[in-house]
């Protein structure tokens, strides 16, 4: 009775740990290099649902835009055409070949080639089917996915310094979305992930600073023409800690004097200035997730399969 408690408690000790190290997994999106030419959009399709698939079943988050990424290349190794009774069957062997790579610095962690075959009565039909082989479930993937997130890990934790050294200079050449998507491809499952968001924050305010003066003009303008939902809205982005925050005040006022108090409040436009010092700090943060988000979209080294 004894030994089967205490393997009982083995046992869920190891679920538990098992459970916590998937939890901590790198997040990774899945993204095509530019320009590839062997599969169509409705195979890429299949091939990112495939491979999200593959990072889910070994509890890697895959949502959205992010800087390490699963890329997948496929060479054709060859093709045949079997002549049949009534129609020929097309077949297709294909090198899949898997990379774990850094968008934004071109650094690779791990790579993983593995061979697919396909057949069907036309081309297209032969891809999709080698492409459905793809099994989440291969330990060739869990294998390849853990070594190469291992590497992922050492590679930040090594060169945390570096990288916020890196990201402060690109910072002062104006490069501030360069910087922040440098930045926030770190993992935030290591422990030097709050010295590299703290300096995302800095960053950010500094592209806030920069930024805000554009955005005061198009909110003046926006109130000048009676637009005050989108002058409000405007005003809303401006970081109540930016230097434009004194006109920005000055501006919000004038709006409610014109349409109002319940309006204002409606339109929630001193929800800035209502957060708390800990509430606008996360939003900080979450803001600065979202301007690298939107340089990984728009960056054209790679195409994301979502």
């Amino acid at each position: 009775m004894k030994r089967r408690f205490l393997a009982t408690v083995c046992f869920a000790c190891c679920l538990f740990l098992c459970a916590a190290a998937r939890g901590n997994a790198v997040p990774m999106s899945v993204a095509v290099r530019s320009g590839q030419a062997v599969f169509d959009d409705n195979e890429l399709k299949l091939l990112g649902a495939k491979l999200r698939g593959v990072l889910s079943a070994n509890g890697i988050s895959s949502d959205g835009y992010s800087g390490i990424v699963l890329c997948p290349s496929v060479d054709v190794g060859g093709k045949q055409v079997i002549e049949g009774g009534m129609r020929s069957i097309t077949v297709f062997d294909f090198q899949l070949t898997l990379t774990v790579t850094n968008v934004i610095t071109g650094n690779e962690f791990g790579t993983l080639t593995m061979p697919l075959r396909g057949e069907g009565y036309s081309e297209r039909d032969a891809c999709l089917a080698a492409l459905r082989k793809i099994n989440a479930s291969d330990k060739r993937f869990a294998t390849f996915l853990e070594e190469s997130s291992k590497r992922v890990e050492d590679y930040y934790t090594k060169n945390t310094s570096s990288l916020i050294t890196s990201a402060q200079t690109k910072a002062k050449m104006k490069q501030y979305e360069d910087a922040l998507a440098l930045l926030l491809s770190y993992p935030s499952s290591l422990s030097g992930y709050d010295r590299v968001t703290a300096a995302a924050v800095k960053i950010y305010e500094q592209w806030q600073s920069d930024q805000c003066g554009q955005i005061m003009q198009q909110a003046r303008t926006a109130y000048s023409t009676g637009d005050y939902a989108a002058a409000a809205e405007l005003l809303n982005m401006v970081d109540m800690q930016s230097s434009c925050a004194g006109d920005a005040k000055k501006l919000a006022d004038d709006i409610r004097q014109a349409i109002g108090k319940e309006r204002a409040e409606e339109l929630q436009l001193y929800k800035e200035q209502m957060r708390t010092a800990a509430e606008i700090e996360k939003q900080r943060i979450k803001s600065a997730e979202n301007v690298a988000k939107a340089y990984y979209q728009r960056q054209n080294t790679y195409v994301y399969l979502l």
